[in-house]
């Protein structure tokens, strides 16, 4: 009797175990299914056309670009952090942000700004973290970061997100409602990447996509403050907003099933690129129809099963009636390759240019010469030989040159000197009279 007491127990146990088991396999094969949807429009089509323009990067790339935004916008920027059973939630202020801030990813092209990548996968907030013992920051995710729910967050290339892509605060302004007026400028932002370390992971409980972020109960005794836990529900209408209900909170966000966002629209009206962007399209997961057993051919589309798509190219048959026909095709395709290869070599050599000699040229000219002058050439023997002058002749009238006659001054006539009374000078010795009078005596 106890043995099939034991027995009967164990079965329970399994089969409860492994119902578990298929329910969250199933809900994760839900998620992972429409996982890999980087740039199909779908759903959110019809839903933002009215808040930006829809960019075709690439055939069946699609990227949204908000429009009406302030100077400066960054996604993350306007609204408030909420500790939710979801972890760190984002309660964005603007109407768009119930969609673009919890499905896809975020990208600052140089030249069409911050654009936004679609894609199916909810989250409460998609962003990577930094933080110390005074700040915490935060950054959007890029579209190289793609999600699995067995390995969580997955970079499929080398990825440091810029300094103009993160948002930093204080601990004690964390959870408040304005946070966009704590934000700390570019400059000093710079710094906070240096100091700060990197955190943040994120998780799966069930059917649920968590954002751990930085630990809660550090942020809390850091700054001083008390964060409390607000539930989240979903929405009717499209949107999301707070709602304070006595002393708790709760937000209401709409979150569309899985056949909506599987709906495309029957136009998509995008502007085309107008020159390269500097998002690698190429490093980026897209979703695979081979993967879905379907791949399109022309007009219609043919299944095929794994067990068809693993068998080895030499194990399949393959009949078709034109393979005798295909060998004589090739041989009279290349018969006429070759003889239009020999027509061109002759025509080529046929129209070699023979090098002209200089007395052909000089003819040539002669003859342009005279087509192009428009008066009949007369006879030159009645012409008499012109005199040219050689350089010596020339050189003294090159040398000469005009010698203009000097400027005379106009000089104010001068006025004549007076007439001066005539005035006899003496000598110290005397006249002259004197002297010779003198000399007499003295003899």
């Amino acid at each position: 009797m106890k043995r099939v007491i034991l027995v009967i127990l164990f079965l329970g146990i399994c089969t409860s175990q492994s119902l578990q088991a298929g329910g969250s396999n199933e809900s994760m094969q839900l998620a992972i299914g429409i996982s890999a949807s980087f740039g199909n429009v779908g759903f959110f089509y019809n839903a933002l056309s009215p808040y930006g323009e829809w960019i075709e990067l690439e055939t069946g790339f699609h990227v949204w670009r908000p429009q009406h935004v302030r100077f400066g916008w960054r996604p993350y920027l306007y609204g408030r952090w909420r500790w939710t059973d979801y972890g760190w939630y984002w309660v964005s202020s603007e109407p768009f942000g119930w969609a673009v801030f919890h499905y896809g990813r975020w990208f600052r092209d140089d030249y069409y700004g911050w654009v936004w990548v679609p894609d199916r996968v909810w989250g409460p907030s998609w962003v990577e973290w930094r933080y110390d013992d005074d700040y915490i920051g935060w950054a959007p995710l890029p579209p190289y970061a793609s999600f699995s729910f067995s390995i969580g967050i997955r970079f499929t290339t080398h990825w440091i997100a810029p300094i103009h892509y993160w948002s930093f605060v204080r601990h004690r302004h964390f959870n408040s409602p304005y946070i966009v007026r704590e934000v700390v400028p570019v400059d000093y932002t710079r710094r906070l990447i240096r100091t700060t370390r990197s955190a943040g992971r994120y998780e799966v409980e069930g059917d649920r996509i968590i954002n751990r972020g930085v630990d809660r109960s550090f942020i809390e005794r850091r700054g001083n403050t008390r964060i409390d836990r607000v539930d989240v529900r979903d929405a009717t209408e499209r949107g999301e907003r707070l709602i304070r209900d006595r002393s708790r909170e709760r937000i209401e966000v709409y979150r569309p099933n899985r056949s909506e966002l599987e709906r495309s629209p029957e136009r998509i009206d995008a502007r085309r690129a107008e020159r390269g962007t500097s998002l690698d399209i190429r490093r980026i997961e897209r979703p695979r129809r081979e993967s879905e057993g379907t791949i399109e051919r022309g007009e219609g589309e043919r299944r095929i099963s794994r067990d068809e798509s693993r068998t080895r190219p030499e194990d399949r048959t393959i009949e078709r009636p034109d393979l005798e026909r295909r060998p004589l095709e090739r041989q009279s395709r290349a018969s006429r390759r070759d003889e239009g290869v020999e027509q061109r070599r002759e025509k080529r050599e046929l129209q070699i240019p023979q090098p002209r000699t200089f007395e052909r040229r000089d003819r040539e000219t002669e003859r342009r010469r005279e087509e192009w002058n428009p008066f009949p050439r007369r006879e030159q023997t009645d012409r008499q030989p012109e005199r040219r002058e050689t350089s010596r002749e020339r050189a003294p009238q090159q040398q000469r040159r005009e010698v203009a006659p000097p400027r005379m001054r106009m000089e104010a006539p001068r006025a004549a000197p007076r007439a001066t009374p005539e005035t006899r000078r003496e000598s110290p010795r005397g006249s002259e009279p004197g002297r010779r009078d003198g000399g007499r005596r003295r003899d």
